[in-house]
């Protein structure tokens, strides 16, 4: 007899659990199942692994079991149609008529498009549950900033009544005691010594106020963000030390890096989210307010956050560092944390220079970078592991995935200056045709340095392997299927899929796709030929290495051809995608 198994009952819930795999790789967990072999051939791979964007075990077993219908759905579509198990010939006819299909093999690429759909329709429902939980969190920061605001109005305006009153009072005793005096019987000399001692006593008193007045008007400034910065007038005859206007950090950030021309954009965009960070955490300090202790207190903030925090903002700081601690969970690693104290210190040098702080509690920090791993170029056996591991299912597409990686091998290019190409940068210059690498203002992109806006001619096996069919009509960038992130970073989904990609391919650390870039500068000094450091430097983006006069004073450009022939010399034995249609 058939056993039926109730939907919700532990068994049932048992049988599906051991259909998949929950895989952690890092802190998050991943969907993992394994394709049946008769679908095998259809799909193209053997298992399906999907990231589940949690790093909450239950959460993670709620959305597995969620791919695991539709994966099933998925799989029994495809055994419909499968070679392995035919249909009679007549029904295939009669559905394919029926949908319009011509041959079975629109049938399986009908049933895929459905399958990258499904994938689609989840990474959608992931980014609206990530941005409602964002702003119900932005929501309920400025309430409380809202409120804390009104408390300290409250509060000054207490203060300023008790002032008023005790500065009346004061006035009115001194105006008696004057007049005492005038009524007493005592002479001028006595007179005039009685005189300056009142005076003494009601400028003291004046100046009392008057500093309590202006460290009110600091403590508003410092816990009320939004509270705009007001002058207090000194009072007539007083003498009060001269002292600089209270300047927050926002408006350190602003006056002093973001309207600096010489700095990168990527500069600029990577410290204002470390000063957003430090606001979340202590508020919009004054600077004369941010001191050692307060720097070695981010410090621990920083240390204490999980490595993922950032990229899910539905949980407040203090509740990201709960999370770390109980859950065990990788935190930041040494290095980002020194990155962030470097542009901080980076901003209280310029504030040093305009004499606006005393000191940088920035610099001479201990981050231990013992184990920092070191990025270095592939190796002929993990390009050869690169051509033979198929490019997994996401969204990049695998003909967008080689076109990049084939520029950035054969060209040394960033991956940010390759996935901002436009249509509109190849152009030909002294007869050969070329990337340009140029600021696109706009849209908020620039090169990462000043010697980054270069000319870097195409390499002929990129000619030969398709490149320019990248080039559509009415399409803005070359690889127009990349699209931006919340951030305006194109290169952000194709970072994060190489880097499953490589995890796929079990490659080290010490591997990533920077390494491309190692690669071209390695080949290029150590060929045998008379191509110059200097045409390498210019070919690559860098900084001239050659700081002779003569390079550095009267050298004006490189010729074209010098460059052309610096990029030929770009060779490898056997690193070749299949030429695009």
């Amino acid at each position: 007899m058939t056993r039926t198994l109730r939907v919700g009952s532990p068994k049932l819930f048992s049988k599906i659990w051991r259909s998949f795999v929950l895989k952690q790789v890092g802190s998050r967990f991943h969907f993992r199942r394994v394709v049946p072999e008769a679908l095998r051939p259809i799909l193209g791979k053997s298992e399906i692994w999907i990231s589940l964007g949690t790093a909450g075990k239950v959460e993670a077993r709620r959305r597995a079991a969620e791919l695991h219908g539709q994966t099933s759905d998925l799989f029994r579509g495809l055994r419909s149609v499968s070679r392995s198990k035919p249909p009679s010939a007549n029904d295939s006819a009669d559905f394919m008529t029926k949908h319009g299909f011509k041959t079975k093999d629109d049938v399986y690429r009908a049933l895929l498009k459905k399958y990258q759909d499904m994938l689609a329709t989840q990474e959608t429902i992931r980014k609206n549950d990530v941005s409602s939980a964002e702003m119900a969190g932005q929501i309920k920061y400025y309430k409380s900033v809202m409120q804390h605001a009104h408390d300290v109005r409250a509060l000054s305006a207490g203060i300023e009544k008790v002032i008023a009153v005790a500065l009346d009072s004061q006035n009115h005793m001194t105006a008696m005691t004057r007049k005492l005096i005038e009524a007493a019987n005592i002479n001028s000399a006595e007179k005039k010594v009685l005189e300056n001692e009142i005076k003494r006593l009601h400028e003291t008193l004046l100046s009392t106020f008057t500093k309590a007045l202006d460290g009110r008007s600091t403590t508003t400034e410092t816990s009320a963000p939004a509270t705009n910065e007001t002058d207090t007038k000194p009072k007539k005859g007083v003498a009060t030390p001269k002292t600089r206007p209270a300047i927050l950090l926002t408006g350190a950030l602003n006056r002093f890096l973001n309207s600096k021309p010489t700095k990168s954009l990527e500069t600029q965009r990577d410290t204002s989210r470390t000063v957003a960070l430090f606001i979340e955490a202590f508020g919009d300090l004054s600077i004369r307010n941010i001191d050692g202790k307060v720097a070695g207190d981010f410090r621990d903030v920083l240390f204490s956050l999980p490595a993922s925090h950032g990229k899910t903002k539905n949980l407040s700081l203090q509740e990201e560092i709960e999370r770390a601690a109980s859950q065990d969970v990788s935190t930041l690693s040494a290095k980002t944390v020194k990155n962030h104290f470097m542009r901080l210190s980076s901003l209280w040098n310029d504030l040093l220079r305009r004499d606006m702080v005393e000191k940088n509690p920035w610099g001479n920090w201990d981050f231990n970078l013992t184990k920092k791993t070191s990025r270095r170029a592939w190796t002929a056996e993990e390009m050869d592991k690169l051509l033979q591991t198929p490019w997994p299912l996401c969204s990049i597409p695998a003909d967008t995935f080689q076109g990049i990686t084939m520029v950035a091998a054969y060209s040394g290019m960033r991956l940010g200056e390759i996935c901002n190409l436009r249509n509109e940068d190849i152009q030909t210059i002294d007869g050969v045709l070329c990337f340009r690498i140029c600021a696109h203002p706009e849209d908020s992109w620039s090169p990462k340095t000043e010697a980054g806006e270069r000319l870097v001619p195409i390499h002929s096996a990129l000619l030969d392997w398709g490149i320019l069919n990248f080039q559509k009509t009415g399409e803005k960038y070359l690889f127009s299927e990349l699209k931006n992130s919340q951030d305006g970073n194109r290169g952000a989904d194709f970072s994060r899929a190489f880097s499953r990609y490589k995890t796929m391919m079990e490659l080290p650390p010490a591997i990533t796709f920077h390494g491309f870039r190692h690669t071209v500068s390695t080949l290029l000094r150590n060929q045998n030929s008379d191509i110059r450091e200097l045409w390498i430097d210019a070919l690559l983006g860098h900084e001239a290495s050659h700081k002779s006069q003569g390079a550095t004073t009267y050298l004006s450009g490189i010729e074209m051809q010098n460059l052309k022939r610096t990029v030929e010399a770009i060779q490898y034995p056997a690193l070749n995608f299949p030429p695009l249609g």
